[in-house]
């Protein structure tokens, strides 16, 4: 029971219940479960909570807005035309004019977006940036004003730029979700994680959306 008899029902504080001084073996279970080869060690396996890396890495680097657009354009310049395409489009909703585009006028737009997006948790390992977003209660709410407006596709944007901009483009970006166990299955089916699972090097894969307990399973070695 939480203070004053209050369960804490925040998702950060889920997060770090789970995630806050994982063991080595616990490290190293979790990567391998979201794809890393089996011969990684714990040494090569990092892990932070709550991150704003493109914000802190333009900071220290003086990178501007144009290098964040530009990146984005150049990884990421049909993004807009796939998620039209895509088959279950309508359930994502038709994106706005400004939506996943970059217009002259506002560039600005999308290095904000890209500058203040958080990742709960990400590891990384010398193959991979696993980007994790806890979920407890709530759900997906696309941000219409945004120009990336869907949160999962925007958390993979800003990992994928910020790995470029870095010069770690060996690096593959893989995003997961943790969930409560009776919403695994409708957030596997939600459609901004099939569009993700479709694409042709996997951006989430289905597998990849876990419970909190196959997290607790991991921190006690049970997998």
């Amino acid at each position: 029971m939480g203070i004053l008899g209050i369960n804490n029902r925040t998702e950060n504080w889920k997060t770090v219940q789970h995630f806050h001084g994982l063991s080595d073996a616990a490290k190293v279970g979790l990567v391998r479960r979201l794809g890393e080869p089996k011969d990684t060690v714990a040494e090569e396996v990092s892990i932070e909570l709550f991150w704003h890396g493109v914000r802190d890495y333009a900071h220290e680097h003086e990178i501007e807005d144009d290098d964040l657009v530009e990146a984005y354009e150049h990884h990421f310049g049909d993004l807009r035309k796939d998620l039209i395409d895509f088959e279950h489009m309508h359930e994502l909703r038709e994106p706005q004019p400004h939506n996943y585009t970059v217009p002259v006028s506002d560039r600005k737009g999308l290095a904000d977006n890209v500058k203040h997006t958080e990742v709960d948790i990400v590891l990384e390992t010398p193959a991979h940036i696993f980007i994790g977003e806890a979920k407890y209660e709530s759900g997906f709410q696309p941000k219409s004003s945004h120009v990336l407006v869907h949160q999962l596709i925007r958390q993979y944007v800003t990992a994928s730029i910020l790995v470029h901009l870095a010069g770690r483009r060996g690096k593959r970006v893989v995003s997961f979700v943790v969930t409560s166990e009776d919403k695994v299955k409708s957030i596997r089916n939600a459609a901004q994680v099939k569009f993700m699972s479709a694409k042709e090097r996997e951006w989430l894969p289905e597998s990849n959306v876990l419970s909190w307990g196959d997290i607790n399973d991991i921190r006690i070695g049970r997998v």
